[in-house]
């Protein structure tokens, strides 16, 4: 038996030769620090990239997972919950929790509870403890850990200390750089991360002291930069680095980021394991929550760049989509799991890059790896890319459907429709791909009745993975929502948790990422509890294994539907059998069927075909949207 080989196609021109920099004149010792609550089932992507470019810079560098020190500190399966990004949508306990040993009282508890009264329950649920517990937390408990690890003399020993903050770091960050400046002021102190990014970098430079310098967007060529001038002692002056009280001149993104990802060493995780067999495994991991390895194969948006979804807030700086050569990707990965032996890969990047999948894709089908990838991707996969995406072992991915109203949809900008997404859904099923996604709601322009089309449709999706729920977006800073005032945002306010979380001297409105708004022309509160409720018998029949199968034979399609708790069966034959599965992979016209048929030797019109597909859709095997119709059945035989 002979196997077919698929060549590797290059994505990319080769990278240019870059000659290293000059070596710094004194070789410094640095620490980069991942703060609560960073997950712990993953290294830092930001810390082990970072480690590995100072390294190639010439400097001493470390990582220190305080994220790993602090979850086997509180116990139990609490810290899981709070890295979630519920909390971050909902209030914020994290970042309140540390804010009280970064800032002091901000407000009184009594109105930050006021204000999510939920928290206790939550609390309770995850913790274990009653309202004087939660205080105690947080005005003793956390303060003193943090003393704690700013006494260490270790941190001494260091030139430069450096925190990056995403989603719930910042408070924590702050805190223990505030005691660790406090004890060694010699130390300088670098912060960036997502939540640093433009203004809101900027203002924590200039009203925090203890913020020596602070990086605002991709500090690959930045940071290498600012530790070769602290080792040669020359004045700081670069694009995208702030000082305290100092600000610098914006950075173009062509300063900020290689022109090339290839250019970029492998990260280091090595710190992040030795963290975990410090600290018991068993003692952090959350049990059947698999360690997961990020890697990063792309920045930026290919779709962002052409149509920039409404609500989406990625990519502040730079949404140019820069890809690593497929070559270097299959390389690094290669690197990677040779050196860490973890099944689990999530790519960090906001889209696949297309190209893998005649590249990347294609190299790791040949090597047949038992890995489990994740992968954001748009929705618009066919069939035969869903496969090859398969066989390269990517298991799980995240699609961005948002929406099963093609009118929604066009608000969002995401440039798909209610049947393109269907497909993805199909054919990720059938090929046994996990697809993390959820529902959105709140767009100016939508109405109930492009809810109510959903709420009709979702019944007959029920042999499909369900969503998480439904909720109304949040407001992001840098989202064309929030940037572009022709959108109907009214009364645009910094999310009400930042007032609780962070003292007023700091400008709210810069350092906020999230926002709250009076949403106009959106669907009402109703509709969405409607969709939630929907959804919950969604997952339910999913869990008892809903189906829809068709066994395709010559001249005959058997369709079996078990969505429900009466089963059906339908038989097809003739030309109407190879009309429904002339729709089974993509959408169709009844044209285009037509087309088809009469090519097959069928004599059958275009107004019958489509009277057939109009059947088909009442009877709930079919669905149609904008003149096209796809099949909902997919093949009994697995994976073919």
């Amino acid at each position: 038996m002979t196997r077919t080989v698929i060549p590797l196609l290059p994505s990319r021109p080769a990278a240019p030769h870059v000659e290293p920099a000059a070596p710094p004149t004194r070789r410094l010792r640095v620490a980069l620090v991942n703060m609560p609550w960073a997950r712990v089932n993953a290294p830092s992507i930001q810390c082990g990239l970072l480690q590995s470019i100072a390294r190639h810079a010439g400097h001493d560098c470390d990582t220190h997972y305080l994220n790993i020190e602090f979850a086997a500190f509180l116990g139990g399966p609490g810290y899981d919950k709070f890295a979630m990004m519920d909390s971050l949508r909902l209030h914020f306990l994290g970042e309140w929790l540390f804010s009280y040993a970064a800032f002091g009282e901000v407000r009184p508890t009594s109105e930050y509870l006021a204000t999510y009264p939920e928290v206790v329950a939550d609390w309770s649920e995850w913790m274990g403890g009653d309202l004087e517990h939660l205080v105690t937390t947080q005005r003793e408990t956390l303060p003193k850990w943090i003393n704690d690890c700013a006494a260490r003399s270790e941190w001494g020993t260091y030139d430069v200390i450096g925190f990056t903050s995403t989603f719930l770091q910042t408070t924590a960050a702050l805190a223990l750089g505030r005691a660790i400046k406090a004890a060694h002021p010699q130390t300088a102190l670098v912060y960036g991360g997502a939540n640093f990014d433009s203004d809101m970098g900027l203002e924590y430079a200039q009203k925090l002291p203890w913020l020596d310098y602070v990086v605002a967007g991709e500090g690959d060529v930045t940071f290498p930069a600012l530790l070769n001038a602290i080792a040669d002692g020359r004045d700081v002056r670069l694009p995208g680095v702030h000082r305290y009280g100092e600000p610098s001149e914006p950075a173009s993104p062509t300063q900020l980021g290689p022109a090339e990802l290839d250019q970029l060493p492998v990260p280091a995780y090595r710190d992040y394991f030795d963290a975990l067999d410090r600290f018991g495994r068993n003692e952090v991991l959350v049990p059947k929550d698999p360690i997961r390895l990020p890697v990063e194969f792309s920045r930026g948006c290919w779709w962002g760049a052409k149509h920039h979804c409404t609500f989406c807030g990625l990519n502040a700086l730079n949404m140019a989509f820069r890809s690593k050569s497929g070559r270097r990707a299959v390389d690094e990965l290669a690197t990677l799991l040779r050196e860490y032996q973890v099944v689990h890969v999530d790519a960090v990047d906001n889209i696949l890059d297309m190209q893998y999948l005649t590249s990347f894709c294609a190299e790791l089908a040949e090597r047949h790896w038992d890995v489990n990838m994740f992968f954001e991707v748009k929705a618009n996969l066919t069939r035969e890319q869903i496969r090859t995406m398969k066989l390269a072992g990517i298991m799980r991915v995240q699609p961005g459907i948002e929406s099963l109203s093609s009118n929604v949809l066009r608000l969002m900008r995401k440039g798909s429709g209610l049947l393109i997404n269907v497909r993805l859904l199909k054919w990720a099923r059938y090929y046994g791909i996990r697809v993390a996604w959820n529902l959105l709601a709140g767009f100016p322009g939508e109405t109930d009745e492009d809810y109510a089309e959903q709420l009709r449709l979702i019944p007959l999706l029920y042999h499909l993975e369900p969503p998480t729920g439904c909720q109304r977006i949040w407001l992001e800073r840098f989202s064309p929502y929030f940037t572009d005032e022709s959108f109907p945002m009214a009364n645009k306010r910094p999310q009400e948790s930042y007032r609780h979380i962070f003292p007023a001297y700091l400008d709210h409105a810069k350092i906020a990422y999230f926002y709250q708004y009076e949403p106009s022309g959106t669907c009402s509160d109703n509709t969405i509890e409607a969709m939630n409720a929907a959804v919950d018998i969604w997952q339910e029949r999913d869990e008892q294994t809903a189906s829809l199968v068709m066994q395709r034979l010559p001249g005959r399609v058997t369709i079996i539907d078990r969505r429900t708790a009466e089963p059906r069966r339908l038989v097809l034959t003739g030309w109407r059998a190879e009309a429904y599965d002339a729709c089974g992979d993509t959408a169709r016209t009844p044209g285009k069927v037509q087309e088809k048929l009469a090519a097959d030797g069928f004599e059958v019109d275009t107004g019958r075909v489509a009277d057939f597909f109009d059947g088909c859709c009442r009877t709930g095997i079919m669905i149609s949207d904008e003149g096209k119709y796809l099949g909902l059945a997919l093949p009994e035989n697995p994976g073919w």
